[in-house]
């Protein structure tokens, strides 16, 4: 073979390997953590190795607002005592899809025998609300709350004493589907599964406009074992 066409296949073949490593380069997901264990201390976290937050309290978010860029695939995560090396979680296969956000909690207790620490990796949707409408939903976050809750979304002063949930018996450390509702006052009221009575546990209005999308994070009042009645806010978008 001619010494310049080799030169010419050899350039073309470095060429067609950049492109790929390029495009490989751009598998990346999107992440955010929120600390909801009430009984932990402050915490840094640390993906692969490397540290992407730091000093986090609890009902704290990292990044404060948007999201932190990973590569995607299978990642270690790892929750520790701020300016400690001592793991409270080591996950070693948390699995992160291209092109996909997600909010990882840091949920349980680690003062619990045993402890019961850990992560919930809960996949995001912030694409825009349909309709002029805003989207929202509901982490399960109190170790001390009811193991499941019923959760209404209504006009502010509506008798649910003879009304279905909006979201039925969702879990603890679960997340439920995004609620599409009219950007008005709305008052979600959440009571523990079961309970004949529908006694409030969390009875807060909202006030929000078109195009916004919330997560609201049941959590435990910190240091105390009881819910607290107030669930954090995320603010997802807009």
């Amino acid at each position: 073979m001619l010494p310049s066409l080799r030169l010419l296949l050899l350039v073309f073949a470095l060429g067609a390997f950049g492109m790929f490593a390029i495009g490989c380069g751009g598998s990346h997901a999107s992440m955010r953590f929120v600390h909801a264990s009430p009984d932990a201390p402050n915490v840094d976290v640390a993906v692969d190795g490397k540290t992407v937050a730091t000093n986090l309290p609890f009902t704290s978010v990292s990044p404060g607002t948007g999201y932190l860029t990973i590569t995607a695939g299978n990642r270690l995560v790892e929750v520790r005592t701020t300016g400690t090396a001592t793991d409270l979680v080591n996950a070693p296969n948390v699995g992160f899809s291209s092109h996909l956000q997600y909010t990882v909690f840091f949920t349980g207790l680690v003062k619990a025998n045993p402890p019961t620490q850990t992560i919930n990796l809960v996949t995001d949707d912030n694409s825009t609300p349909q309709s002029g409408n805003i989207k929202l939903r509901v982490f399960h976050a109190s170790p001390s709350g009811p193991t499941h809750l019923d959760i209404y979304i209504v006009a502010p002063g509506t008798d649910i004493t003879n009304l279905s949930p909006t979201i039925s018996a969702l879990a603890y450390q679960q997340a439920s589907g995004y609620q599409s509702v009219p950007p008005t006052s709305n008052e979600v009221i959440m009571a523990a599964t079961g309970d004949p009575t529908k006694a409030r546990l969390i009875d807060q209005t909202y006030n929000l406009t078109a195009g916004q999308i919330r997560t609201l994070v049941v959590v435990d009042q910190q240091n105390v074992p009881a819910m607290s009645p107030t669930p954090l806010v995320l603010a997802d978008l807009n």
